[in-house]
């Protein structure tokens, strides 16, 4: 047993050749191993002369990564040397075992690799929760310490980095990220938001040629100022974004148009022949019984009651206001009742007309429903032309219904679509409608653009616009941009013209953005990365730490 310990023991200690084994003792949870070096002379560590003068000899108590249930603790005997060097300030210095431990430390280096692990992936509280479940009891603030004396990684010569904003709280304080578009790795966080700092930070590394970005004013003048002869790239996807804002804006304007189209896509799951489908009622539970009925006194018989009490208090001379207050009524009541000359009757209740009367224009209202989409009251205009004599609130009951017995009878879907609904979609939902590919819009979605395009002519050539754009975007067409800005301009749509003139400002960049290759998603993904270590510290953590757990982790 005790050879296979030392075979074990002499195999880690493979890289440290200058330790010898003396002895390895274990107890019930604990491996205790007595380790003393033998290397024969030492280099001083300020003037770096060997030395082989030995002064004196001392123990240190190191712990190591445990093994198994055991935990492993080291007495270390090192020595210190003389240092035969006249000139350094040094007399007496210590040997270094660097492979083994660092100088003063009470962990070994493969110890102090596997906390400061935990601690850049989990943080502090997170990350000593993990150790204690490992046996390798530590505390927050060590492993925090660990993290923060880490030595920072070198990034290597950037060709091409991103550049964006990350909010250290919103709305408040924001910093700035920098990411190697080669590699997708973060190369480093900057504590503010500032064209200076960006312009700085540039200038120390001469070799970058691309900066990818949104469009931001501020860094495309931190751009300018600390790389001017860098390519500036702006991201394809803020360019779609800017387009379906501009394409919400205008859809806004045009509700009625959005209402009429989703009357016609709905019209479309109606058959031919005008019979729609109605869902059948619920069936399953047997209804109540109806209670007997109570006979009731007529509705007008109380009021034939105020009637004769008010003239009989009247020819007692009681005052109105007392009337009024005894029979629970107000006074202009009582003045109506007491110029009356006989009790008032039965009131006649005026029936509203029946459906039937529609009868006659059912095949012409659901035809040209199904045409047109058009509301109630221009239906009841128009069926009056024919004849119809009666109320446009009936015509009105009987759209709703068919609308209520088309949804009804659509399947599950559909009917949570919002392109089939009466009131119609919202000018957002359209827009991102027509800013997706369209191999990827739903049933209802492609329908209705496209009855949408047939209602409202504005709508059909913002459209065509759109995706002439999105066209370049997606293959990278960057020199038919100039041409695209001039029909955007002279469509006659403010809100495309708004757009295109927005680009001119910076049509170098775009035009960039929609030919190179380079793309902002890599940066906007290691922004998430970044919310989620900042998060981890419960907001206790200073932009240091942050900056040391992404830059490690990267």
């Amino acid at each position: 047993m005790t050879h296979v310990l030392h075979t074990f023991v002499t195999t880690l200690l493979a890289s440290t050749p200058d330790v010898h084994l003396d002895q390895v003792t274990v107890d019930q949870d604990t491996v205790r191993l007595e380790l003393t070096a033998t290397a024969p002379q030492a280099r001083c560590p300020c003037c770096a002369v060997s030395s082989s003068s030995i002064h004196s000899r001392y123990q240190r108590h190191l712990t190591d990564f445990p093994w198994g249930v055991h935990l492993v603790r080291i007495q270390l005997t090192v020595r210190k040397f003389v240092c035969r060097n006249a000139t350094c300030m040094r007399r007496i210095f210590t040997e270094r075992l660097p492979d083994l431990v660092a100088p003063s430390a009470r962990k070994t280096q493969r110890l102090i690799t596997v906390l400061r692990a935990s601690g850049l992936a989990l943080g502090g509280q997170a990350g000593a929760r993990l150790a204690a479940h490992l046996r390798l009891p530590t505390s927050p603030a060590t492993l925090l310490r660990l993290v923060r004396v880490a030595p920072m990684p070198q990034p290597p010569a950037l060709q091409a980095v991103g550049v964006d904003e990350w909010a250290w709280r919103r709305g408040h304080r924001y910093g700035t990220i920098l990411v190697n578009l080669a590699d997708h790795h973060v190369v480093d966080l900057l504590p503010d938001r500032s064209a200076a700092s960006v312009a700085a930070w540039l200038a120390q590394h001469p070799t970058i040629s691309v900066v990818c970005r949104d469009r931001s004013d501020l860094y495309a003048d931190g751009i300018r100022r600390g790389a001017p002869e860098a390519v500036q790239v702006v991201d394809r996807f803020h360019l779609v974004q800017n387009l379906r804002q501009a394409l919400e804006v205008f859809l806004g304007h045009h509700r009625p148009a959005l209402q009429a189209a989703a009357m016609c896509t709905a019209m479309t799951r109606i058959p031919a022949d005008g019979h729609v489908p109605v869902r059948p009622r619920y069936q399953g539970r047997r209804p109540k019984p109806a209670p007997p009925p109570v006979e009731r006194p007529p509705r007008h018989a109380r009021w034939v009651t105020i009637y004769e009490a008010l003239h009989r208090l009247s020819a007692q001379g009681t005052p109105i206001a007392t009337m009024a207050r005894q029979l629970g009524i107000s006074r202009p009541t009582v003045y109506a009742y007491l110029r009356r000359g006989t009790p008032p009757g039965p009131r006649r209740l005026q029936r509203r007309p029946s459906a039937r009367v529609l009868t006659p224009y059912l095949p012409y209202l659901i035809r040209r429903w199904r045409e047109s989409g058009a509301d109630s009251r221009q239906l009841w205009r128009e069926i009056r032309a024919l004849g119809y004599t009666h109320s446009a609130r009936t015509v009105c009951r009987f759209i709703t219904q068919l609308r209520r017995a088309a949804d009804a009878g659509q399947p599950p879907e559909s009917q949570r679509s919002p392109y089939t609904r009466p009131q119609g979609p919202s000018a957002r939902a359209v827009s991102f409608a027509m800013v997706c590919p369209a191999a990827t819009r739903s049933r209802d979605a492609q329908t209705y653009l496209d009855q949408l395009c047939q209602v409202e002519a504005s709508v059909a050539r913002a459209d065509a616009l759109s995706q002439a754009f999105l066209a370049m975007v997606r293959e990278r067409r960057g020199d038919d941009l100039e041409a695209w800005m001039v029909q955007a301009t002279d469509s006659g749509i403010a809100e495309l013209a708004r757009f295109a003139r927005g680009l001119q400002g910076d049509l170098s960049a775009i035009t960039s953005g929609l030919t190179l290759e380079w793309s902002h998603g890599v940066t906007e993904g290691q922004m998430h990365r970044l919310k989620l270590v900042k998060r981890q510290g419960y907001g206790r953590a200073g932009f240091a730490l942050v900056r040391q757990r992404v830059l490690q982790a990267a």
